[in-house]
């Protein structure tokens, strides 16, 4: 079981924001793809899977590629809905 920095249990298929990223982590990308990235701060996606208690996120690049983001507790905040 998974929650969000508020303590709200997250799923997979819940819609949560993503408030944080770990600068660090975005500086191991090549800067196209860290760009994507960073512009996935404050935006709502859906849990597609739980692993390792982290939720993973899908942010597409174009309509072939894209990359699964996984994000801890306190990276992350559950979307009432």
């Amino acid at each position: 079981m998974i929650f969000d920095r508020n303590h709200r249990e997250v799923k997979v298929g819940s819609l949560v924001k993503v408030v944080a990223i770990d600068h660090r982590f975005i500086a191991t990308f090549p800067k196209k793809e860290a760009k994507i990235m960073e512009s996935m701060l404050n935006q709502t996606f859906e849990v597609t899977e739980i692993e390792h208690e982290q939720a993973l996120v899908y942010q597409p690049f174009n309509r072939y590629e894209g990359f699964s983001l996984a994000l801890a507790s306190e990276e992350m905040e559950l979307v009432p809905g």
